[in-house]
């Protein structure tokens, strides 16, 4: 979303000059069938789809369980930022809201966190939603929509948005009630978004419009949840127009959309759709696998597109089985998704570059909340947060699969199969987990080897596990005995990673997952900043193991830290700015 009056002035006016020329982002999909009874299989092949968990089965611990609980906390339990007035505001598009010209922006996302929450045990989430029902439905217009009435043939992309968020979440609630009221009110939104369909499914130059189409996953939900075939239909229609569009956040939300459709229909068409936007935007991927707001290039990053990215990028996993997307949300969601949120829990922006991150840049509401943006990033970050517990560990027919090794407790009920995985998270140098089982216990368990690591080391009960060097799973059969406990070292240092890639520039400094960076409170970031390097290109270290920069006069430092760390840093307003790209400098 665009934040301030004159970045949104900017922004949208080359928004709508093209249009003048021109969820929770899972749904219930991975649970049901392909249409017509079909096998449930993945887009791209044959076999059963990886099924991400309900969130009452999971409770995440550690820095990610506290990310999640922070970023729950400042949503959920902050009534002066979101008083029940100010869901009457976003609802009429009057003031009171912080986004209230973006006419069910808030509701839709607030419902969306609300769905989530109450799966992770807030036990308060459903009397909050009963009151938000209460207020915005009798609101809605006789077109429909949020908003003033008879805007229906407005082309101001602000309602179309808002809108499109407020459609997915009355879907979740009436996923979380099944309260008619929840449903009708979806229906009626749904019809506006067919209503105006041919306004906007080819006005971003001949593509389906992202502020518009991101209503996608909205429609397939309502064809889910209720049978409405005319959604499905209107959804598929639209979808073959998406292509390649500017608004980072908007287009992945119209991604989660396609993917939804590329699971219930098993057409692989979708898929491409969405990793040919996934392609686009590693084109303007920085190091730490930060995105600006707006493509090719921008001046700041936004949280609620990494949210997406990250997402995103684990439907792609579960709807196509290729590591490379796991690889892809766990690189983001450590480094730049981890470096976005603030210590008051929320997420917002921060400037960006490629070699240089963080630091003020928009502030909107005079400053009043520095750079987070509780508008909408902080509620989009505290959903994606949400969904990134479900992917943790999957269950993949007869086997159960770790994919991301953050400390947890997971029930899969319906298979007996309690596991409890400890570890450093999120440097991941090892990991633990405990496996208790009913029954016969006779499923494989499915270790991911991420890509950083230079090799794993694993033992069971005690002994050494022998595996082939090459694969990106390490299978570990069955039977189960109870209690069983499985240890993992990753093999991993310190190492430079060339970026871009394609015409090297410049190196980004990692260990094991983790992107390293120099903070401007440690030294001027805008110098040029080199690091030291031996023949091989390995990192030089001090005594104390820390490697070693210097710029260009001769000064050195050693004050390299991990970026994710920043969310802890205590001024808001005024937010660290650190080099994340050096040169490398020979050693003798």
């Amino acid at each position: 979303m665009i934040k301030s009056s004159k970045t949104r002035r900017e922004f949208l006016k080359t928004t709508l000059a093209g249009g003048a020329a021109l969820t929770a982002g899972i749904s219930l999909m991975g649970e049901s069938a392909c249409r017509n009874e079909k096998p449930q299989q993945p887009a791209t092949g044959p076999g059963p789809l990886p099924q991400p968990l309900d969130p009452s089965n999971v409770t995440l611990r550690g820095e990610l369980g506290n990310r999640l609980q922070t970023a729950t906390y400042n949503v959920l339990a902050r009534p002066e930022r979101y008083p029940l007035e100010s869901f009457a505001s976003s609802a009429s598009s009057k003031p009171g809201a912080l986004w209230y010209d973006w006419p069910g922006d808030q509701i839709g996302r607030f419902l969306s966190v609300l769905h989530l929450a109450e799966g992770y045990g807030w036990t308060p989430a459903a009397a909050k939603r009963a009151a938000i029902g209460d207020v915005i439905l009798p609101l809605q217009t006789p077109e429909g929509n949020f908003g003033a009435p008879g805007t229906a043939k407005s082309n101001d992309v602000k309602i179309l948005s808002g809108n499109a968020f407020a459609l997915r979440g009355l879907m979740d609630a009436y996923s979380d009630t099944k309260e008619p009221r929840y449903l009708e009110g979806g229906r009626r939104l749904a019809r506006f978004f067919e209503s105006i369909a041919p306004a906007w499914e080819t006005k971003r130059d001949g593509k389906l419009h992202e502020f518009y189409g991101h209503c996608l996953d909205g429609l397939v939900a309502l064809y889910e949840l209720a049978g409405d075939s005319w959604a499905l239909d209107l959804a598929r229609r639209l979808a073959s127009h998406a292509g390649r569009t500017s608004h980072t956040h908007h287009s992945l939300s119209l991604c989660r959309g396609l993917v939804d459709l590329g699971r219930l229909t098993c057409e692989k068409a979708y898929m491409d759709r969405v990793e040919d936007f996934l392609a686009y935007c590693r084109e303007s991927m920085a190091v730490t696998g930060g995105h600006p707001e707006s493509l090719p290039a921008y001046n700041e990053d936004e949280g609620c597109a990494l949210s997406d990215w990250v997402v995103v990028n684990l439907l792609m996993f579960q709807g196509t089985g290729e590591e490379r997307y796991l690889d892809a949300a766990e690189h983001t969601l450590v480094n730049h998704f981890s470096f976005n949120q603030f210590v008051t829990g929320g997420f917002g922006h921060r400037s960006f570059a490629q070699d240089i991150v963080g630091g003020k840049d928009w502030q909107g509401w005079e400053g009043k909340f520095g750079s987070e943006n509780p508008g909408c990033c902080s509620m989009w970050g505290a959903w994606g947060l949400g969904q990134v517990g479900r992917y943790v560990i999957m269950s993949s027919g007869d086997d159960v699969l770790v994919n991301l090794y953050a400390p947890a407790d997971v029930d899969l009920p319906e298979r007996g199969i309690h596991i409890t995985m400890t570890s450093d998270y999120p440097g991941m140098s090892r990991a633990r987990l405990h496996v208790c089982t009913e029954g016969d216990g006779r499923f494989a368990l499915g270790l991911r080897i991420p890509p950083w690591a230079g090799g794993i080391e694993v033992t069971r009960a005690g002994k050494p596990v022998s595996h082939a060097s090459s694969g990106r799973r390490l299978n570990l059969d069955g039977p189960w005995k109870n209690g069983e406990t499985v240890d993992i070292h990753f093999k991993s240092g310190l190492r430079l990673v060339s970026w871009p890639a394609k015409d090297k520039p410049g190196f980004g400094v990692f260990d094991g997952p983790l992107c390293f960076g120099l903070p401007d409170s440690a030294a001027d970031v805008s110098l040029a900043w080199a690091v030291l390097a031996d023949a091989a290109g390995h990192p030089v270290l001090d005594r104390q193991g820390r490697p070693q920069l210097a710029e260009p006069s001769g000064r050195m430092t050693t004050g390299l830290a991990p970026i994710s760390s920043d969310w802890q840093y205590p001024d808001v307003h005024k937010p660290r700015r650190w080099r994340v790209l050096f040169a490398r400098k020979a050693t003798a």
